[in-house]
């Protein structure tokens, strides 16, 4: 069964991700390097939060079937 919530919730990890790169590059550009590694491993958990959430949407997506007698090539 389709769950917009899966989708909207990897959405939301994807906005949280760009936002946390950003800080991330202006951590190192500034020599905030504690803070930088801070901020990666926030990125590094999000990466695999996005993942598990991608698997889940996938399982629940289901799969499309194609009658080749109506195919266009």
């Amino acid at each position: 069964m389709h769950d917009p919530r899966l989708e909207d919730h990897a959405l939301g990890i994807e906005l949280q991700l760009a936002e946390l790169v950003d800080q991330a590059d202006r951590a190192r550009v500034q020599g905030l390097d504690d803070e930088a590694k801070a901020i990666q491993a926030e990125i590094d958990r999000l990466q695999q939060e996005l993942a598990e959430t991608a698997e889940k949407v996938a399982e629940a997506t289901p799969p499309v079937e194609v009658d080749a007698g109506t195919a266009c090539i």
